[in-house]
């Protein structure tokens, strides 16, 4: 090769692993960011399911008969 084509060779190169070495970094801060995603969403989910658990708890006690028989001897 002559130092003309390796002199345009170098910054070629140069340019084309820098552009590898961003896109890198890349992938890797949005890996990171779904991981978090994740894991927030994994607690809104949990968050959800323990709200559910409580309302049917609290539906199953106010349509119970005796619920309704308390509530007639508190208003009478």
């Amino acid at each position: 090769m002559n130092p003309a084509t390796m002199a345009l060779l170098i910054p070629i190169i140069a340019i084309i692993g820098s552009f590898i070495v961003s896109i890198m970094k890349l992938k890797e801060r949005q890996m990171v960011a779904m991981n978090e995603q994740a894991n927030k969403n994994k607690s809104i989910h949990d968050e959800i399911h323990a709200l559910r658990q409580r309302i049917e708890v609290l539906e199953r006690v106010v349509t119970e008969e005796s619920y309704d028989l308390k509530q007639k001897i508190n208003n009478a």
